[in-house]
């Protein structure tokens, strides 16, 4: 076999590779919260914060997680929202943490590790927690039990007890005569969804992720989140090749407002209320640049990767959004 033979057929697998890395692959398998945090003095556990970090005010990685963590928090109680947010330990520490909590993630190691970190830090927390472990994106008739699907407090322990007993120790208690779908969306719905450094990974588009979030949300239901806004000028093959290595999908890089004006406009078009758009650039890209390259070996590259992505325009945007009313824009 001639020497240049393996070189050329590797290179003419490169787009069936690039074409088949995200189902080999999920994305934050690649940050592994062991090498990226640190000990914890107070009680001599590895923290598992993975996320880019805000770095105001500190060069250490999960001292800068815990405040992009928090500053979303904050986002959220600025919106009239009194609890906690997506991250647990945040959640159960407020001084008036949420009377149920739903944890989503997409990895089961994910929800094993917060499960051992709720039983261990808050043991005799008020708040129900419920795990979940499904990729966020809810597909009808195949992810039962998905926390996202409008029907499951009909189809969980609730409905059971609501909604099928027929005796005398209901009548006249608040709702007991409410018609049965208003009783299953009241049991269906969130105060907040917070979603935390990941919403661009969401298939099939973030429009048709936030539009199907409305039917689990009350009219004064807050959604809080941080994206990733690419540049308007981005081409189409960069897109392509961006979208195959970072398991994005390519509306979530093509089809984008471009600048954060539009992209407020373009979420109170699709019926969201008070909508704030801030653009947190500054406190994220240089940081987290500068930490993974001190990291030498590939974090170098990824930190010079991040540079650049800065250099060329992209943002990093906090967002946060209520439902409304606008029932035209729930179908």
């Amino acid at each position: 076999m001639p020497p240049f033979t393996i070189p050329l057929l590797l290179l003419g697998a490169l787009p069936l590779i690039l074409l088949y890395i995200p189902t080999w692959i999920e994305p934050y398998n690649l940050w592994d919260p062991k090498v990226l945090n640190s000990l914890d003095a107070s009680d001599g556990r590895i923290t598992a914060w993975c996320n880019m970090g805000w770095w105001k005010n500190t060069d250490i990685f999960p001292e800068a997680a815990e405040a992009l963590a928090e500053k979303l928090l904050e986002l959220a109680q600025e919106g009239g929202y009194p609890g906690g947010g997506n991250v647990l330990v945040l959640h159960l520490s407020q001084e008036n943490p949420p009377s149920q909590l739903h944890a989503l993630t997409s990895l089961s190691s994910d929800t094993a590790v917060s499960k051992a970190v709720v039983q261990s830090t808050y043991p005799n927390t008020s708040t129900h927690v419920e795990f979940y472990t499904f990729s966020a994106q809810f597909r009808p008739g195949k992810d039962v039990g998905h926390p996202l699907d409008p029907m499951r407090g009909f189809l969980g322990e609730q409905s059971s007890q609501r909604f099928f007993e027929d005796d005398e120790s209901t009548e006249g208690e608040d709702g007991a005569d409410e018609p049965l779908e208003d009783r299953l969306q009241s049991f269906s719905k969130y105060d907040l969804v917070y979603i935390l450094d990941s919403i661009y990974h969401y298939p099939p588009s973030l429009p048709s992720f936030l539009a199907s979030l409305r039917k689990v949300l009350h009219s004064s239901s807050l959604v809080v989140y941080t994206d990733i806004l690419p540049p308007p000028n981005l081409s189409k093959v960069n897109a392509y090749l961006l979208s195959r290595l970072l398991s994005v999908p390519l509306p979530n890089l093509t089809s984008r407002p471009r600048n954060l004006g539009e992209y407020k406009v373009q979420l109170e078009t699709e019926g969201w209320e008070d909508v704030i758009v801030e653009d947190w650039s500054d406190g994220v890209w240089n940081g987290l640049s500068s930490n993974m390259k001190a990291r030498g070996r590939m974090w170098s590259l990824v930190g010079r990767a991040i540079q650049v992505a800065e250099e060329n325009g992209w943002k990093f945007i906090g967002v946060r959004a209520r439902k409304g009313d606008d029932v035209n824009n729930e179908t």
